[in-house]
């Protein structure tokens, strides 16, 4: 079933970010959302600025409320999907109540009873949504722009109002469960990583013992400071000529630098016919070129290249050895050297100076954190699995072009 299409500016109202001088600005106050603070569909107020509460009288029509549908008018081309034009969010409950800057429009429905809320933010991140606005951007790679008149001309499928909140609870019900399995990673990393450096860099547990001093400062009697070689093998990339690249699955998956890299494990996007250096599964993959320090663990064997080196712990205590490095390399780019790029070789990883505790420690901190990893990894696998059952569904119920039937049998084997 094909849905009947229409101008998206005939049910939607558009309305632009405001735009603010430097002198507006003040230390903390009501968040201001940039173009600059959207991310993978998301709104990321870490490093936002701030406008004084007085403000919000003032600038009430760019306060952004629940499930509004926000696009960045300006950006750059497909190619760097990081800052491309027509980049999405959803604002959150988080996020209710923050300002919209310049450079970006909200879109609401004019009516709900014609364009339910939900069904629009689906409509924004559906992949024709994106193309229309890559191929009717203007300017050049690194400053495209929509028009909003080009937005408001955008043909959108319109189903039924029963029909739209049908399909906004489905889809809703497969994001609401990558959003829990994300929230239940973030506090179970969380908590092993507090573990390790309550026990490895605060030393909490052993206050009680002798100390005694090493070139780390101050550690428990008994204790030792050794180069990250002595505990770990250190396997540099390699990469293969890019003849042999394909993205057809032949040979094993690549990678150069972190530009797959997700929570944890990357995604498979490249293969090599040529195997020069590989890393074997469950290998801790570290970025060695800019960013420096940037982790993902190899969920099956792959091939690395200049980008890449992938270590193993030596007595195959994986955990300790991914939560030293995530000590480690806590700041990207704080280790390493480079005129233009940052980078760091082998050498300079070999000599850093980590903690080597007594065995029985090692063995007991593996332990409880390893069902921490364990239930990680299952998330993390099931979430990836939710992801492409939701990335599937999503164009085909928009457009009409599966039934609804059908999508819920989908989501049931998902959940």
């Amino acid at each position: 079933m094909n849905y009947p299409s229409v101008k998206l500016g005939s049910i939607a109202n558009f309305i632009n970010g405001g735009a603010w001088t430097q002198d507006e600005y003040v230390e903390c106050g009501i968040p201001v959302v940039r173009v600059s603070d959207i991310s993978n569909g998301r709104i990321d107020l870490s490093k936002c600025k701030y406008l004084s509460e007085d403000s919000l009288e003032k600038y009430h029509k760019h306060v952004l409320n629940k499930n509004d549908l926000i696009i960045a008018t300006v950006g750059s081309h497909k190619a760097q999907q990081s800052s491309v034009v027509g980049k999405h969010a959803i604002v959150s409950a988080n996020e209710e109540g923050t300002l919209l800057n310049q450079n970006a429009v909200k879109i609401v429905p004019i009516d709900e009873n014609i364009l339910d809320k939900m069904f629009l933010r689906f409509v924004g991140s559906s992949p024709f949504f994106k193309d229309y606005i890559a191929e009717h951007a203007r300017g050049s790679a690194n400053q495209a722009r929509i028009a909003i008149s080009e937005l408001k001309n955008m043909e959108v499928p319109l189903p039924s109002i029963v029909i739209q909140r049908y399909i906004g609870e489905i889809l809703s019900s497969l994001e609401e469960k990558i959003e829990l399995n994300q929230h239940m990673n973030q506090i179970l990393e969380d908590m092993a990583m507090t573990l390790y450096k309550h026990w490895f860099v605060d030393f909490g547990p052993f206050q009680d013992g002798e100390f005694e001093e090493s070139e780390l400062g101050a550690i428990p009697k008994g204790w030792s400071v050794v180069n990250l070689e002595d505990v770990a093998l250190i396997n540099m990339g390699q990469s293969p000529k890019s003849e042999f690249y394909n993205s057809n699955k032949e040979g094993l998956p690549f990678h150069q630098g972190v530009t797959n890299f997700k929570y944890r494990y990357p995604s498979h996007k490249t293969y090599s016919s040529k195997i020069l250096k590989v890393a074997e599964e469950g290998d801790i993959l570290l970025s060695v070129r800019a960013p420096v320090g940037r982790l993902n663990i190899a969920d099956t064997k792959l091939v690395i290249g200049r980008g890449i080196a992938a270590l193993r712990h030596k007595k195959d205590e994986m955990s300790f050895l991914y939560y030293c490095l995530r000590n480690l390399f806590r700041v990207e780019d704080q280790h390493g050297s480079g005129t233009v790029f940052n980078s760091i070789n082998k050498s300079e990883i070999a000599k850093m100076k980590v903690i080597s505790p007594p065995v029985e420690h090692l063995e007991l901190f593996v332990n409880i954190v390893k069902e921490y990893d364990e239930l990680i990894k299952s998330n993390t696998f099931e979430t990836r699995d939710l992801t492409e059952t939701r990335d599937y569904l999503l164009p085909r119920l928009i457009s009409g072009e599966i039934e609804l039937k059908e999508a819920e049998s989908k989501i049931k084997e998902g959940l």
